[in-house]
């Protein structure tokens, strides 16, 4: 196979022609001459075979094909500066990167990549902090956090974006002793003599819970406990054979130690995005790109073996 011509040289001049909008201000920045640019970004074109900017008088437009490219050209030149410095015999003084987990993902998807930060990258300082959407939104603006993991909860999405990564499941589950744990075919009347344990009113969640029981018939005969707390849904259903709707994060190791059982309902109004919520007002840092990636990575192996 012939060797790529295309060197880390091709992904900065590239990158700064990105940020700056502008082949003539990516030399400036980058101090070499215009038709050095030039010859790298169209080095680059030739060997992806594929045009990636459109240059106009007011600057450079990116492609389909250069925003793609440049998504996974700021990824790996992140990857490859934290290589570079892992490799550096000074000590470094640790970098800390700090994540917000809704607890949907703070187990299920965000222990196993933090634990591939730590091997990988030991010098960067994971820092999760849990709390409600709201709380962690308002952390997020303010630069109190670099991300947050976990399902699209709220509606207000000023200065946010969000990337979704899968979708999950909203589970019914109850006490591994429970009269309705073993049975491998149930219908919904079979709840009725249950209390349901549901979000409260105006949560996405409780929308989908909601639109569930009104696609089977409606809410008319069930009873309703509406609870935000985890800690009271989980003594709910052990004490008082309560049958809790809940993101299948939130209760993956309950279910792994076989304390609930899921009940063998399924639905696609029962399944919401989940993924990575990020500032539009500032870029990534490298630390929170190798982790995004690393989390893209984890969520699409785990998709791919489900």
């Amino acid at each position: 196979m012939k060797p790529s011509p295309i060197s880390l040289r091709h992904f900065k001049v590239f990158l700064a022609v990105v940020s700056s909008g502008s082949l003539v201000t990516a030399s400036k920045l980058l101090h070499i001459t215009l038709s050095a640019v030039s010859k790298s970004v169209k080095e680059l074109e030739q060997e992806l075979d594929a045009q990636l900017l459109v240059r106009g008088r007011k600057g450079i437009q990116l492609t389909q094909a250069g925003e793609a490219f440049s998504k996974h050209a700021s990824q790996a030149m992140a990857s490859f500066r934290l290589a570079m410095e892992d490799v550096k015999d000074a000590p470094q003084a640790p970098q800390v990167l700090k994540v917000g987990a809704l607890p949907t993902a703070a187990g299920y998807m965000l222990a196993p990549v933090v634990e591939q930060m730590r091997q990988r990258y030991p010098h960067i300082q994971v820092q999760v902090a849990s709390g409600i959407y709201d709380y962690l939104v308002g952390k997020l603006r303010t630069r109190e956090l670099d991300l947050i993991v976990g399902r699209l909860i709220g509606r207000d999405m000023v200065g946010v974006v969000f990337e979704a990564l899968y979708e999950e499941d909203l589970v019914l589950v109850v006490r591994s002793g429970h009269p309705l744990a073993q049975h491998r075919h149930l219908e919904l009347d079979d709840l009725r003599p249950y209390t349901l344990v549901v979000s409260p009113h105006g949560t996405l969640v409780r929308i989908s819970v909601d639109n569930f029981l009104l696609s089977k018939g409606g809410l008319e005969g069930f009873q309703i406990q509406e609870s935000l707390s985890e800690t009271f849904s989980r003594v709910y259903v052990q004490d008082y054979d309560g049958v809790w709707f809940v993101q299948r994060g939130v209760v993956d190791l309950d279910m792994r130690m076989g304390l609930v059982k899921r009940l063998p309902f399924s639905s696609t109004l029962l399944r919401a995005p989940i993924g990575l919520t990020s500032p539009t007002d500032r870029p990534l840092s490298e630390a929170a790109t190798v982790f995004a990636e690393l989390l893209r990575q984890w969520c699409a192996q785990t998709q791919s073996q489900s």
